[in-house]
């Protein structure tokens, strides 16, 4: 899954690929089952959530800046690994359209071994992202100190992109969404194409 154009995108992917979250660990089937919610074709899967918070929530919120979030989980083997990518769509009360998002890997319950949730790495040491299930139509993304953030088809290296998110932007809920919901988030062919028949 293509996340950023330009040098500074292939510098970072390319760390990323030497030293990213989970990049040794191998997937546990039951979990991402229920995550995934579905089987894949060709050994791809997909899964995609949103939240449009309304303004009732917002004003009972007003440390919170997030408005839209929509959040894509893919597993594309043309990548070369099985583990979970996710890629982030969001817009804030002031600035649309931005994205983040990197690699995966599991958290697993120390006494079980069992996988609980994602950990996932923001390329160039721009942040974590937790994804876990709530229920199979719901998800919780944690992003406990903000995320680097870029616009789609720019190479944008401001780190100060962080800073959008606000004190109270750091658990939210989504919900299961329409494949179509996330197309915006990839640029890769095989998971639109996969995307499109997600329901």
């Amino acid at each position: 899954m293509k996340l950023r154009i330009g040098a500074l995108a292939f510098a970072c992917a390319m760390a990323g690929a030497a030293i990213g979250v989970g990049a040794a660990q191998a997937s546990s089937p039951e979990f991402l089952q229920r995550l995934m919610g579905a089987a894949g074709k060709d050994g791809r899967q997909v899964a995609c959530f949103k939240r449009v918070y309304d303004p009732a929530h917002l004003k009972s919120h007003p440390q919170q800046n997030v408005q839209r979030m929509t959040l894509l989980v893919s597993i594309d083997p043309d990548t070369g690994s099985t583990n979970p990518t996710v890629s982030l769509g969001v817009d804030f009360r002031r600035g649309k359209n931005f994205q983040s998002g990197g690699s995966c890997g599991e958290v697993k319950d120390e006494k079980t071994g069992a996988a609980q949730a994602l950990r996932c790495g923001v390329d160039c040491d721009g942040g974590e992202i937790g994804v876990s299930l709530k229920d199979d139509k719901s998800v919780r993304v944690t992003i406990p100190d903000g995320a680097r953030l870029w616009r789609p088809g720019q190479d944008d290296d401001d780190m100060s992109s962080r800073r959008r998110f606000g004190s109270d932007d750091k658990l939210f809920r989504v919900d299961r969404a329409s494949g179509v919901d996330c197309l915006s988030l990839t640029s890769e062919p095989a998971v639109k194409a996969l995307l499109r028949g997600a329901r």
